[in-house]
């Protein structure tokens, strides 16, 4: 089958450009004729091995409009347009991946060809969360973010989703990874989906023995994620000296990409500051698959604070053996269990995020059972492969 897979953007190592071209990757080796669309592509900055030889066309720079601003989304409905131009035109199935590319996946249906659209959504169309945890996510002391009062910014939330779910509507299967998003869709969109677990590569993520850690040896916490106002670096590093308290010795190393929003990367330098934490706060910045796995190896514990609903960099870091603290939001939380294969804190809550830390680092057992266990769980649910299994039935039944 020749399959179009859109994505928004190819530029960086995250976490949906990982999902798409690793879905691209074992799609090809069962036999499909895979090509790559997306408005921009940077081939060297987004897992090139991945790609391989899959043919990627990008939109040309000279068609890019501004994205930016109150308007910003209508423009990139018709940078859309000009993309579905480019799909060629034995395609047979289109697989927009992610936000933006089901804009695409409309009108190539509309202008060019009237073929199937199997639209994989990662977060919701217009906006990375509901209303209802709006006030949870912003936080305009540390990220650059308008201060607009929130009913405003409630009912832009609100046209912008009555807007998109029109390009909603023209979908013929939506696919999505947690209860969450498919009820949240169901309620904005008023579209049913299908729920198909992500992947994971089970193969570069082998598991490794852990040794517990103890009081007597510095903590070695790891965290990554590109800088945005969702991460909550800002819990971790205020953990800290709660850490130290309790008379450990931790020392906290950030993978990701901090120009992306340099305003909450200051914010959090001067924040290990005032706690005087600043020299146990390493800022790693862009990173290579090969230097996080071998940060995965020297680490104690992964910690992901985010306010979001899922992160494959969990998933690597239970599989490689490393015991994983989460917050309770669904997506990862509906998969993993407290004490299990994780351990659970409450969110925006340092306390409660140093308290799970402490009794992970200070109970052997415990962290020896979240080490084998979790790596175990991890890798006989989750693949690239059984993920592409999943999809790969969906395009089937929608292209007889």
């Amino acid at each position: 089958m020749h399959i179009a897979i859109i994505v928004r953007r190819l530029t960086n190592f995250g976490g949906v450009q990982r999902q798409a071209l690793s879905l691209a990757h074992e799609l090809k080796k069962m036999g499909h004729d895979i090509r790559l669309y997306t408005f921009a592509y940077d081939r060297e900055r987004c897992y090139p091995e991945l790609v391989g030889d899959i043919p990627v066309r990008a939109l040309p720079q000279d068609e890019h409009l501004p994205t930016t601003g109150f308007f910003g989304f209508i423009n990139e409905t018709r940078m859309a347009k000009r993309l579905s131009k480019y799909i060629d035109s034995s395609t047979e199935l289109l697989h927009p991946h992610c936000i933006i590319s089901h804009h695409v996946a409309y009108f190539y249906k509309k202008n060019i060809k009237h073929i199937p659209s199997v639209w994989n959504l990662n977060e919701l169309p217009a906006m990375r969360w509901p209303i209802e945890m709006l006030e949870m996510v912003e936080n305009p002391e540390y990220h650059d973010i308008p201060k607009k009062p929130l009913w405003y910014k409630k009912l832009v939330i609100l046209l912008r989703n009555a807007y998109d779910r029109f390009f909603v509507q023209k979908q013929d299967v939506i696919t999505v990874f947690d209860t969450f998003h498919q009820k949240m869709l169901e309620r904005y969109a008023g579209r049913k989906s299908t729920i198909v677990p992500s992947g994971l590569d089970i193969d570069r993520f082998q598991y490794l023995y852990h040794e517990s850690p103890s009081r007597e040896k510095k903590l070695f916490l790891l965290t990554s994620g590109i800088f945005l106002s969702y991460r909550r670096f800002e819990d971790i590093i205020s953990a800290l000296p709660i850490l130290i308290e309790k008379g450990l010795d931790p020392e906290l190393s950030i993978f990701g990409d901090y120009s992306c929003d340099k305003k909450y990367h200051k914010k959090l330098i001067e924040l290990s500051r005032r706690l005087g934490v600043e020299n146990r706060v390493v800022y790693k910045g862009t990173y290579l698959d090969e230097e996080l796995m071998k940060a995965f190896a020297e680490s104690h514990i992964f910690v992901f604070p985010h306010l979001q609903s899922q992160g494959l960099s969990v998933y690597e870091s239970i599989a490689a053996g490393l015991p994983t603290v989460i917050t309770p939001v669904p997506g990862t939380y509906e998969t993993l269990h407290h004490k299990r294969e994780v351990m659970v804190a409450e969110v925006k809550n340092p306390v409660s995020l140093a308290a799970a830390l402490d009794e992970l680092a200070t109970d052997p057992t415990l962290y020896q059972t979240l080490s084998k266990d979790g790596s175990k769980y991890v890798r006989t649910n989750f693949s690239w492969r059984q993920y592409a299994e999943g999809m790969n039935a969906i395009f089937k039944k929608v292209g007889n």
